[in-house]
């Protein structure tokens, strides 16, 4: 949507010589027909305006201070205003005097949104312009405090005093046999402190011939821990195993459990898996602080022409939504958004999970308990007698829950579920495969929404740059080898050297309509149904990727990564 302040400042912009006639036409229509969220995001992101110009451009035509942005300028201290403007205006409080609270824009100063803002901190605003880079990189760690704030928690020993492929392995191993090592158990909490202050999702413990190695999951990428003196190991895997309520004397195959802790102020819930392998129980533990903050549908990362998608299937009254993906794809993630877009006092929300990882205040929530004969099925029935507008069943993993979600979804309730799987077609046969007769599958799939998650590119240090044509052939984008300017992140404080900082998702949507009902029915092989979807517009998750390659959200490095 086009307002007269956007419309203002693109004048501006054209009578100062800024932009030309093209690129003043290209950003009222990509204001007028939804193309970009904001003003900022038309004139920076799509025509390649200069931040700068812009910000000095909103000061000059509203009439409002220009300041450069830092650190040492904000000396309000409310993390819960700031986050609230942020989320609800796209805009910073940063000095709050008396009855006067000064906020950074890097948008136009819109009229109705200074009324709201006056009207719900009872202050007197006064706008000032800045800089988006210079803004996002201060929300970027206005965002980032609550991980900072992990940085606060005690640490319990040195983990490098201890690794083998750091220091001399024979003194580490005299240490042990004379007892002066911690012991297991402070060992297992420091290395899962030092895992959450890394924000990794994911702790591995991995029994080698001569060593117990440790990597953490940090934003889908394995990186070294520690090793530790393989005569550690059984110490350590007992720690776990009593953690995580296992059996302690089956170590021939794999167990699964759960336990809850706390580190300083914070509260984590510990998934334990184990594994057995030829040199040992190999161990992971998934980390989920509790009480995380349900994210809104527009942070995860939908395109706009995927979102509208979304919204479409999410507002089907009945049938069957499948959220797909890897392992560690933010399937979860996604499906609680898609219920806090839902939530409504008049809809009756239950879930079905096997372990509860997110508490609703909207919804009832059900953990199954195998061991009490609390199994999907059962619960499912149980559910259904509740008369439920919406389902979330956790995950489709054997063919008792695939049957028991098309089950539901047959009785006419809207079911969300989600299942591991390679692509958005090769769901249909994984699920027949579990045993969902075609015929009830094709009379409840509304659609499947598959993702991946990348990482995207540091915003603090992303720069412009030429890639090689031996990159752009490997990505299979040699046709815009002449033309095509890239991004990427050379490095800095605040990414740690990697170039990369925080998460997003590319995705691919198939909403599946009568033809391919039809197809799911009669099992048309595979390409016949990925030729109809094609021809109703279905589009490959490589689309999404190189539109953020493209659009400088993801390096070229990263896309190959993922997509190959």
């Amino acid at each position: 949507m086009i307002r007269d302040e956007d419309i203002r400042l693109s004048k501006f912009l054209f009578t100062k010589g800024y932009i030309d006639k093209v690129k003043f036409d290209k950003f009222n229509r990509m204001m007028a027909e939804a193309e970009a969220k904001q003003c900022v995001e038309a004139l920076v992101d799509g025509l390649g305006v200069n931040d700068e110009i812009v910000g000095t451009a909103i000061s000059e035509e509203f009439k409002i201070p220009y300041v450069t942005l830092s650190s040492s300028l904000i000396t309000l201290n409310s993390p819960s205003l700031k986050e609230d403007f942020l989320k609800k205006y796209q805009a910073l409080p940063i000095i709050r005097s008396g009855v006067e609270l000064t906020v950074a824009f890097v948008n136009p100063p819109y009229k109705d949104v200074l009324d709201e803002m006056r009207r719900d901190a009872k202050v007197f605003v006064v706008p000032v312009a800045v800089k988006r880079s210079a803004f996002d990189a201060i929300t970027k760690k206005v965002n980032i405090e609550e991980v900072n704030e992990f940085l606060q928690i005690p640490s319990k020993v040195q983990l490098e005093t201890f690794d083998i492929s750091k220091r001399n392995k024979e003194k580490i191993n005299e240490l042990l046999k004379s007892g002066r090592l911690p012991n297991a158990d402070v060992l297992i909490d420091e290395i899962i402190i030092t895992a959450i202050k890394s924000g990794a999702t994911d702790v591995y413990f991995e029994p080698m011939e001569q060593e117990f190695h440790v990597r953490y999951n940090i934003d889908s990428v394995l990186e070294h821990a520690i090793s530790l003196p393989k005569e550690m190991t059984e110490s350590l895997c007992n720690v776990m195993r009593s953690r995580g309520s296992l059996n302690m004397f089956d170590k021939k195959k794999a167990q699964d459990g759960r336990y809850s802790t706390s580190y300083g102020k914070f509260q984590f819930d510990m998934r334990v898996s184990t594994l057995p392998t030829v040199e040992g129980e190999r161990f992971s533990i998934r980390i989920l602080k509790k009480n995380n903050r349900i994210v809104d549908i527009n942070e995860i990362g939908f395109s706009h022409e995927n979102l509208s998608l979304v919204r479409y299937l999410l507002n089907r009254p009945r049938g069957l939504l499948v959220i797909a993906g890897p392992s560690a794809s933010g399937k979860t993630t996604t499906v609680y958004g898609c219920m806090n877009e839902l939530k409504d006092s008049q809809k009756n929300i239950i879930t079905v999970e096997n372990p509860v990882e997110y508490r609703l205040e909207f919804a009832s929530q059900v953990q199954v308990d195998v061991d009490q004969k609390l199994d999907y099925a059962s619960s499912m029935r149980a559910v259904l007698r509740q008369h439920p507008d919406l389902i979330f069943l956790g995950e489709i993993r054997d063919a008792e829950a695939g049957s028991a979600a098309a089950e539901a979804a047959l009785t006419g309730t809207m079911v969300v579920t989600t299942i591991l799987s390679s692509d958005a077609l090769s769901c249909i046969p994984r699920m027949t495969n579990f045993g969902i007769p075609p015929s009830w599958l094709a009379s409840t799939l509304n659609g499947i929404i598959y993702q991946q998650l990348v990482r995207k590119i540091c915003t603090h240090c992303k720069e412009r740059y030429k890639p090689t044509k031996h990159m752009l052939n490997a990505a299979g984008l040699h046709q815009l080898e002449d033309s095509i300017m890239l991004y990427r992140g050379a490095g800095c404080e605040v990414c740690g050297g990697d170039g990369h900082l925080g998460r997003t998702a590319i995705h691919e949507i198939l909403v599946v309509d009568e033809e391919l009902k039809d197809l799911i029915f009669h099992q048309a092989s595979p390409v016949k149904v990925k030729e109809a979807a094609t021809k109703k517009g279905f589009e490959s998750i490589r689309f999404d990727a190189v539109k953020k390659l493209v659009s400088g959200v993801i390096a070229l490095e990263e896309y190959l990564r993922v997509i190959g």
